[in-house]
């Protein structure tokens, strides 16, 4: 067994003697272990489910591989039914697995044939809503067996509700409240806000419900590291031809008066797909389009590879990855991480590729960037969190580098900017709200 950190120390015997219950620790800080020492702990049983992107199996094999704790590793799309293990297993699963009735089914009949001891929970934002079909199957299935919910941080919560959808997936809701009708009446004000419900905390609430959960969570939330972060924004000057999109996308949206909220996303995405030089249309066609801001990277990741060092190129659209890719093979080798694709990691490994282009989804789940001191966001998600996690990737208790440099490109006269700014000013907001009604600021410009 590998050495432990104190906090990690701390949470494992919390967990242990409530049976499981809900972590929340900064990204980096050693979660991931957490859960797999705390489910061996709770335990005699031969099966422990890990509840994981696909993007991070490679990860937790990788823990469990250097833990060195008895267990084989199974995907459980490769466990029959009526499967009676001889030996302990901890079997993945996606969680997208958890709407797939076979998959379902599998599980369901290792429960009943008492082969499971624990569920293990990871990033327990993703179930964080308790209305999805996702969170109520994985509710079912794991009734009445200890869980462990690991999640990055508390601060996802984009609301109360969130946390209670974290809480109540661990199996420990009934100690917060009875069911989520009777959350909202303690601890929530509903106000109609454009059309729509918008709830909100009471005051006081937040710190009542930090009181009743404290039992069964821990919480580590230390301040960064005393690591150096340079930042640095590079604007570029758009192309004419992101210039016309954008005057006819504006145009239209005013021409067929869709300034309606429900409207109000596709608009915005699609502004910021023209300012990463390609947009798609309504039958699903890409169409590539000039955008300087691609020439602008590639000459920035052939400075970094060109001094002897690594980089990370981190991308709001899966379909960035594609437009940047033949511009960044011509520098050097380069992987690609997308969240619904494995990531090549024994090449990555290799140091063969000095360059990984990686949406900022699938960032949550690699912890492989440790030693690559240089992020570049050629684009933005609205997402707080996406930064953080994506970010606290280069930043690990195991990175040898003191500084972390991060560059961000934005097109002129496009929503980078703003998209940038509205993501650091949710920072500083406990709730976490990103608020992209500013974007029709833009637009109207």
């Amino acid at each position: 067994m590998v050495d432990l950190y104190p906090q990690q120390e701390t949470a494992i015997q919390k967990m242990s003697i409530q049976g499981g219950g809900v972590t929340w620790m900064r990204v980096g800080t050693g979660k991931t272990r957490v859960g797999l020492v705390t489910a061996d702990a709770i335990t005699n049983a031969r099966v422990i489910p890990v509840i994981a992107r696909r993007a991070a199996f490679d990860d937790w094999r990788y823990e469990i591989a250097t833990l060195q704790l008895p267990y084989a590793v199974m995907e459980v799309e490769h466990v029959p039914m009526g499967a009676s293990f001889k030996e302990p297993t901890i079997v993945l699963v996606s969680e997208g697995m958890l709407l797939n009735s076979a998959i379902t089914g599998v599980l369901y009949s290792l429960r009943e044939s008492n082969q499971i001891g624990a569920f293990i929970i990871d990033e327990g934002y993703l179930f964080k809503n308790p209305s999805t079909d996702k969170h109520k199957s994985l509710q079912q299935i794991r009734e009445g067996v200890p869980s462990v919910v690991l999640s990055g941080s508390i601060m996802t919560a984009r609301d109360l509700v969130d946390i209670y959808g974290q809480v109540a997936i661990s199996g420990q809701g009934k100690r917060l409240a009875k069911g989520l009708s009777h959350f909202r009446e303690q601890f929530q004000t509903g106000m109609n806000s454009y059309g729509h419900a918008e709830w909100y905390p009471k005051p006081g609430s937040y710190n009542a419900i930090m009181q009743k959960i404290e039992p069964f969570t821990y919480i580590f939330m230390p301040k960064k590291s005393e690591r150096k972060i340079v930042e640095s924004i590079l604007k570029v000057h758009p192309s004419k031809e992101q210039l016309d999109y954008l005057k006819e996308l504006k145009e239209t949206a005013a021409i067929e008066g869709k300034f309606e909220l429900n409207n109000m996303a596709a608009i915005v995405i699609k502004a910021q797909q023209i300012s990463d030089g390609w947009i798609q249309h309504e039958n699903g066609d890409i169409t590539f389009i000039n955008a300087p801001k691609l020439e602008r990277c590639q000459a920035l990741v052939a400075e970094i590879v060109g001094a002897g060092e690594r980089v990370v190129v981190w991308c709001a659209f899966r379909a960035d990855i594609d437009r940047l890719y033949p511009y960044l093979r011509q520098v050097a080798e380069v992987a690609m991480l997308q969240s619904a694709t494995p990531f090549d990691l024994k090449r990555w490994e290799s140091g063969k590729p000095r360059i990984c282009i990686a949406t900022e989804a699938s960032g949550s789940s690699i912890n492989h960037f440790a030693q690559v001191p240089y992020g570049i966001y050629f684009s933005q998600d609205w997402k707080w969190l996406s930064m953080q996690q994506s970010q606290g990737r280069h930043d690990r208790r195991s990175s040898l580098h003191d500084t972390c440099f991060f560059s961000y490109l934005h097109t002129d006269k496009s929503l980078d900017s703003k998209v940038h700014y509205t993501v650091k000013a949710s920072a500083s907001s406990e709730r976490g709200f990103i608020n992209q009604l500013d974007a029709w600021q833009w637009i109207n410009a």
